[in-house]
Formats: C-alpha cells, structure tokens, sequence
C-alpha cells in the first residue's frame, strides 16, 4: 500500500516524537486498571444500549434521555465529576428537526420529453432549510464534476459561471490524483462538502450521485433516511442554505444527463481535469416538499477527571464516542428500530470502560481527562460541532482527541488499523503502544472513503485539536478467514440497518485489546511533557 506525503512526514516524526515525549519510554502507566476492562464490562454496557427499549436512540427522543441519564449515571457510579455548563452532567444541545413529505415527485424535463422519478427507488431527497414549504421550480439542472474549489491547489469546477438558482448534478468523492492524495479521500471529496459549496454559489438545490465505490455502502443506506426527520443545529442568519438536498441512483444520472442529450460516462471523464467548466444539460427540475419543523433540545454528556498536575492540570485529552442512532425508520420485515449496537453502542460502552479504569488510577494522570458521550453524530456530527463551537475548555486547551466509533466485535487482531495515519504526532503514541503489546498499528486501507471526516474527531480536528480515531484490524489470531469474511459483510449486510443488534455469539475479546491499547494511548498523551502537533503541512496544522 502506497503512503501519501502527508503519511510520510508524519511518520518521519517516529524517532524524534519518541525523544522529545519522555513518557513514551515509561511504564505502561495503563497496567494497574485495564483489567477492569473485560468481555463482560464492555457486553453490559453496550446490551443495554443497543436494546429494543431504547428504540435506536434517536436524536431528542426518549431512547436519547435514557442513554444520557445512564451514561452520566455510569460516569457518576466511577466517581467522575460533572463537566457540562453548571454542573451538571448535560450540556444542553438544540436541535431543529426537519421531515420533509414529497409535494412533487422529482421531474424532469427536456426537449427530448420529461422523466418522473420515484423515490426512494431513484433518489432521496430532504429540506435543508426550516421553511415549510421548499421546492425547485422549473431549475435549471447543471453538471458540475466534482463540485470542488481549492484555490490552494489550483483546481475550481465552477470557473466564473453563475449558478444562482440551479440544481447542480455533482459526483461523489475526488478525483484520485497525486493533487488530491491519489485515493486518500479528502475533505473535498465528502458529500457534505458538495452541499456546502453548492449553497455558497447560491444553487437553490444539489443532486449527489451515489455510487457504491464512491459512498463506501450501498444505496439503500441512502434509501433508509428518505422521509425520516432531519435534525440541524438552528440555522444562522449569515449562513448559506439550499432547499433541497438530494442524492439519486447511478442509472437515475444517466437518464437526467441522457435526456440532455449527454453521456454520463463522458461527462465524468471531462470531470477529472482542473480545465473543467459546468455543464448545462438543458433540463429542468421539478421537486417540492412539504416540511414539519420541529424545535428540540438533546445534549452531550461530560464527565471530568481533574489532573493533577499543577503545571498541566488545566490542559485537556478529550474522549469521545457518539451514543445517538437512527431511531426508528422504515422497516425491514417486521423491524422497525435501529439499534445500533456496533454504530455505536459498542463504542459508547468502550469509552465508558475506558472511564472507570481512569478514574480506578492510583492517582490521576497530569492533564485532565475529558469523557464526552455527544449526541446527533448521525445527523452530521452535530452534537460534536455545538460542543466545538461552545467548548467547556478553552479550544487551546484542548490538546488531544481520542474517537471511537464502533470498536472490534469479531475477535482479537494482531494489527490495528489508524484513520489519518500520520497526520499528527498521536501516529507515534499509538505506534509504541501497539509494539510494546506485540501488535502492529497500519493505516487504514480504506482511504478512499474519507473516514477521518466522518465521525466526531473531525469536529475537534477543524478546530485544531489533534485527533486520532483507529478501526479494527483485519489479521484475526483466530479463524482469519471467516472472521474477516463476517467483518467486512457489515457494511453491506448491516451497518444503518435495522439488523445492528446485539449479538451474544460476539467476540468481545478484540474490543478488550482495542479499548485497553486506546486507554494507554490516552494515559501517555495525559502525562508527557509536550503536547501533541500536527505533522508540517497538514490541512489542519494552521488552526492549531
């Protein structure tokens, strides 16, 4: 597997990173509590979650209550403080929710005829702005590549052409180039970025089109949020919407750029060179929706081990792990609940281990530790962004960020797979550790799906914090080859899918070793003498 210049000057910090942290050297200040850790510690939290009572936790609901007063209760039992705004365990989180009920089927027309499209057979679609009644009306429909514009590496799929008004066609992921970090996925190449940049140059809608490599899962994922409720953190004055966002089916393109008298295929060829300009299809869109808005409130919990440290004990190693799912949702057979027992039951019950083995600590470490269960991750990491945005620390203060999301359910591994391999000096921390306990840290093969952008450390990451998030790994000790069959099944069989539950026949031992390598990880970051950098040149280096 190739390494990205960003890898590598990350990975050339190893040797000097190892000089400078003393700490790394020192005794595995994690072998006197992570025994605490174990199969059953981790199964009783994580049954609890994932269990039908709590009807897939979603966001503002009653299953969401529930989780956070057993998590801050947990954090409680361990003798944690509470760390939200006066004192309490929650740090309250608004929340606008959003369900959008098709007025109009999607439709489009052209010279050569009109298409009617079905959903969510041929595409999804949800308000993005809290207006009950949104539409695109008779809108001009565009092809515009990737959608991207970095004036750092020269490369703008806009050009100078006004797209006020018009629904852009606009393809997944980023061209895979050395430009772009060859198939690492960047920021650029998210779906949320198409959004984003499609409400800046004031598009009154976007259509993403999906397609297995390019999203990482398949379409029905997709298909599960069509007219679910959508939540948002309340929308600011100054900030820029669209009405509808939308994603549609490979075939359902071909058929919008076909009726324009263009071929798909073609038009993602031209797509992949910065000489790009928007294509107009000579087509319009017809798409509205009726919208219920609803204002609600869910919350983060928080739960502080003070340092103690005089010098120290005012920086702080976040934790964090999302408890939110899906809810309930369109269902499959009889099943209509969304347990999220891997995504993230497991991960939430993972860090609540990792909690009571801290605060089990013979004396605390130097810097404060800080165990953040956030809400809506789901729903585009909000729960993490309000706390980015209304941090109980200053964001200087802040010096690391541990995630996990989701933790190893199918049998302990000899490797341990790292999302952002060397783009910060947290590479070298997990490096040792994972050699010190005869395991090996790789980097996560899958960079084309733009992992580090998808789960709550990105909300740290943009406001400078350096964050790791690691997967499980993939050499099992046992039954390699089944094991790593079942595993990456997941993603095709389960994951967003009513059937992520629970499972007694689960191997909890590899959640074990990952939680215990986390929790050394994080007690060595908490007790060096320096504090974490990115690695020169990283797209986050600057906001540090």
């Amino acid at each position: 597997m190739s390494t990205s210049p960003l890898q590598a000057a990350g990975l050339s910090l190893l040797t000097g990173l190892a000089l400078s942290l003393p700490s790394l050297s020192a005794q595995n200040p994690a072998a006197a509590v992570e025994g605490l850790i174990t199969e059953k510690s981790i199964a009783s939290c994580l049954r609890f979650l994932a269990d039908d009572l709590l009807e897939g936790r979603g966001v503002a609901s009653r299953g969401d209550a529930l989780s956070r007063l057993y998590i801050g209760s947990q954090m409680q039992l361990f003798g944690l403080e509470p760390g939200a705004p006066g004192g309490g365990w929650n740090q309250k989180v608004p929340i606008l929710g959003i369900t959008a009920a098709v007025d109009r089927p999607f439709t489009v027309k052209g010279p050569k005829g009109e298409l009617n499209f079905s959903d969510p057979d041929d595409y999804t679609s949800f308000a993005a702005q809290a207006q009950e009644f949104t539409e695109w009306k008779d809108a001009e429909i565009v092809f515009v590549g990737y959608g991207i514009n970095a004036p750092e590496l020269d490369w703008d799929d806009y050009k100078d052409v006004d797209l006020k008004g018009k629904v852009l066609l606009v393809m997944n992921s980023d061209p895979e180039t050395e430009l772009f970090a060859g198939k690492t996925r960047l920021y650029y190449g998210r779906w949320s970025y198409k959004y984003e940049e499609a409400a800046r140059r004031g598009a009154v809608g976007a259509i993403v089109i999906h397609t297995t490599p390019s999203a990482g899962y398949p379409f029905q994922v997709i298909q599960a949020g069509q007219g679910q409720e959508r939540f948002w953190l309340p929308f600011t004055p100054d900030e820029p919407t669209i009405a509808i966002r939308s994603w549609c089916s490979e075939d359902a393109a071909m058929k919008i750029t076909a009726l324009g008298g263009q071929n798909l295929d073609d038009l993602r060829s031209k797509a992949e060179s910065r000489d790009f300009r928007p294509v107009p299809l000579g087509v319009t869109a017809d798409l509205a929706t009726r919208n219920t808005i609803r204002e609600l409130e869910s919350g983060n919990v928080l739960g502080i081990l003070p340092g103690s440290d005089p010098n120290l004990s005012g920086e702080v190693v976040a934790i964090t792990a999302h408890f939110d799912h899906l809810g309930r949702g369109r269902p499959k057979g009889e099943d209509d609940i969304y347990n999220g027992a891997l995504d993230n039951a497991s991960g939430t019950a993972a860090m609540l281990n990792i909690a009571r083995a801290c605060a089990s600590l013979p004396e605390p470490p130097k810097r404060t530790l800080l165990f953040l269960a956030v809400t809506a991750e789901e729903s585009g990491l909000l729960g993490s962004l309000y706390y980015a945005r209304n941090p109980t620390f200053p964001k200087k203060k802040i010096i690391a960020n541990f995630n996990i999301d989701g933790i190893n359910i199918w049998g302990a591994t000899r490797d341990l797979a790292m999302i952002g391999y060397g783009k910060n000096s947290l590479t070298a921390v997990a490096h040792e550790v994972a050699e010190n306990r005869d395991r090996k840290l790789v980097a996560n093969p899958e960079t084309e799906l733009g992992l580090f952008y998808r789960s709550d450390h990105f909300s740290f990451a943009r406001i400078g914090v350096p964050s790791a998030f690691f997967k499980a790994g993939s050499d099992f000790f046992e039954n390699a080859v089944s094991r790593k069959r079942v595993k990456m099944s997941y993603t095709a069989t389960r994951y967003h899918q009513p059937n992520d539950e629970f499972d007694e026949r689960w191997r909890l031992d590899g959640a074990v070793a990952d939680s215990r390598l986390i929790l050394e990880c994080m007690l060595r970051v908490a007790n060096a003498q320096e504090a974490p950098t990115w690695a020169p040149g990283d797209e986050f280096e600057k906001l540090r």
